[in-house]
């Protein structure tokens, strides 16, 4: 399925912001989604990810000319041959930067994460040879679920951000990855990612 709205011929110069991930389904969006409400009255945060785009980031391309996404598409169909469906399942909280002020709070995945290091340096491999570099840091899953701590809300503060969120888990929280998707940033719409084009194995 290609719900990718934008016309690549008039502007080939262009350069639009593109990463590649993995959805998380809509099943596991939503029952992430009341998960995060549970907290949310408790902890500010400047910015909460739409619950739409809950995602979990294979690599990020930044900014990228649209003359140049047909050689990567065609790349990354390469990067699913002979790729096996694997499972996740959502783990525990966690957060980026000091404990006490995050810069961002994430929900991590477990399952068949050797699957998941195998298809993300898969992926790196693949786009090198088109010029996008790997992060220098080792790859870490994850569902980032807000950015920006700005502090406990009144009536939290003794109890500290994991205080918080301990235990608060409703529903399903496992699915199996069969594809994985190219995404473009379209900054201040929500949701904010749209699918350029979702690469299933095969």
């Amino acid at each position: 399925m290609n719900n990718y709205s934008h016309s690549h011929t008039d502007l080939p110069s262009r350069r639009e912001r593109l990463f590649i991930a993995i959805r998380v389904p809509a099943h596991i969006q939503n029952s992430l989604r009341m998960s995060v409400e549970q907290v949310q009255g408790k902890l500010d945060f400047r910015k909460w990810t739409d619950y739409r785009d809950y995602h979990i980031t294979l690599q990020f391309l930044g900014d990228t000319l649209v003359s140049d996404i047909g050689h990567l598409r065609k790349a990354l169909r390469s990067a699913t041959l002979g790729f096996q469906p694997f499972e996740l399942q959502l783990s525990g909280w966690g957060t980026f930067g000091l404990e006490e002020a995050p810069k961002v709070l994430w929900k991590g995945v477990e399952g068949e994460t050797d699957q998941l290091h195998l298809l993300q340096k898969r992926i790196v491999d693949t786009t090198s040879s088109l010029g996008f570099e790997a992060e220098l840091r080792p790859y870490s899953p994850h569902i980032t679920i807000a950015r920006k701590f700005l502090g406990l809300n009144p009536g939290n503060e003794d109890k500290g951000i994991f205080g918080v969120l301990q235990g608060h888990f409703l529903g399903v929280n496992s699915w199996i990855v069969q594809d994985f998707v190219l995404y473009v940033t379209q900054p201040g719409q929500a949701p904010m990612y749209e699918v350029v084009d979702t690469f299933s194995f095969s």
